[in-house]
């Protein structure tokens, strides 16, 4: 196999893995989805199909839809399927059909923000650290900005105007309200969180503007929502449910070995619209998820998928783990994601291509070539390596460099996967 490093191929220096290139994107911009990758992307899978036909793309880990979104602005058919319930919506709410009256809905806006009260009880209250409490040191939302958001909430869902996107705006504003901000696998409190005071008057500043851009974002552009599908659900199974030759192009990034469990990333937003309202069920949706955690309980029995691993596990097994199931989960991951390679390749018609993106992984000093690893699974599923592009260079984690000679610190990497049937 080979790996095509930084400036030697046509697809380096272009940020594709990185979502920051979205921030200012019309409708892409109405919720930051830190782990997903740029619109460029798409654009190019789809030159890159050329004119054959126009392709249906498929994009099995869908996030807050950058895949589906592109493909509405294109005006092609794509599905995006995604097992955490908020950003499922999330994707649907960014692929909402075009308006034609922008001011009757700056409308429905301004007398929303006169009618709402500024605050109303939040059922959050009192719940884990959403707030402040008798016993609590520290907390993620003033009870100020939790009872607006309450109030705002209601509000749109009454009104039922643009109930999606104005939701996932309000929720976007919430965010920036909070103590705290998504900094890799957790929440981590700001600095001086304690001293700067949000209060319901910043979040509906902050709701006002992003639903402004909504409303300019859904009024302005071609976009095509005929063809726009969101399942929501676990893409092992859903795959198992679709017809064969009825894809052309599957674009997609899984989530990193990286132990990042983004049920719980996600909490707030999940919590606050109502997509779980207890642990139990938060677990029910991890349960579900890619095993790309330690924190997802299986019974990691699954045989090694690749001879590329079976070396890097056995060496990984005389070291000191942070965790037990670390080598039950690298082995489960691949195993999940030879899954999804095996029920992807009858759904993609003949001589569709993948678009991959995905990320080394290090532990405790031994580096997970995850691009080598996952192109060598997918060939023993058929499908045919066209090349492995690295698109950029990332910082390890300190459990692993820390492991490393002083001095000799590799950095991991970003990679583009492109395959064929």
């Amino acid at each position: 196999m080979t790996l095509n490093d930084i400036g030697s191929h046509p697809y380096s220096k272009l940020n594709l893995s990185n979502f920051g290139a979205n921030r200012e994107l019309s409708r892409h911009r109405w919720f930051e989805f830190k782990e997903g990758f740029s619109a460029e992307l798409v654009r190019l899978a789809v030159a890159d199909f050329g004119k054959r036909r126009r392709p249906a793309i498929l994009d099995t880990f869908a996030g807050s839809g950058t895949s589906l979104v592109e493909a509405g602005r294109i005006g092609l058919a794509a599905t995006g399927i995604e097992v955490n319930p908020f950003l499922s919506f999330a994707a649907r709410a960014k692929t909402t059909p075009a308006i034609k009256r922008p001011a009757h809905y700056f409308s429905v806006l301004r007398d929303l923000m006169a009618a709402v009260p500024k605050e109303r009880k939040s059922p959050l209250e009192g719940k884990s650290t959403f707030t402040e409490g008798a016993n609590a040191t520290k907390w993620l939302f003033n009870r100020s900005v939790l009872r607006g958001f309450s109030a705002l909430q209601n509000g749109i869902r009454s009104t039922g105007s643009l109930p999606g996107p104005f939701e996932l705006a309000l929720l976007s504003a919430l965010l920036e309200c909070s103590n705290a901000k998504r900094d890799g696998k957790c929440l981590r409190y700001k600095k001086e969180w304690a001293d700067t005071q949000f209060a319901s008057d910043d979040l509906r500043g902050r709701f006002r503007e992003k639903a402004s851009h909504v409303i300019e974002d859904l009024s302005g552009g071609e976009f095509d929502h005929s063809q726009i599908r969101v399942v929501k659900g676990d893409c092992r199974v859903a795959l198992s449910k679709m017809a064969a030759d009825s894809y052309d192009l599957w674009i997609t990034s899984p989530p990193y070995l990286n132990s990042f469990d983004y049920s719980d990333v996600y909490r707030p937003e999940l919590f606050a619209a109502g997509f779980v309202r207890t642990n139990s069920e938060l677990r029910r949706v991890r349960a579900k998820t890619l095993c790309s955690h330690v924190q997802i309980k299986r019974d990691y029995t699954e045989g090694i998928c690749s001879s590329l691993l079976k070396p890097i596990l056995e060496e990984m097994s005389g070291r000191a783990l942070w965790n037990p199931h670390l080598l039950g989960m690298i082995r489960t991951y691949f195993a999940d994601l030879a899954i999804v390679c095996r029920r992807m390749h009858p759904i993609l018609r003949r001589g569709g291509k993948a678009w991959i993106v995905v990320s080394t992984s290090a532990y405790a000093g031994v580096e997970i070539p995850v691009d080598l690893i996952l192109a060598d699974v997918a060939s023993r599923e058929g499908w045919k390596l066209c090349g492995i592009y690295v698109l950029r260079q990332l910082r390890a984690a300190g459990q692993h460099w820390n492991r490393l000679e002083k001095g000799s610190r590799p950095p991991l990497r970003e990679s583009l996967l492109v395959l064929e049937k």
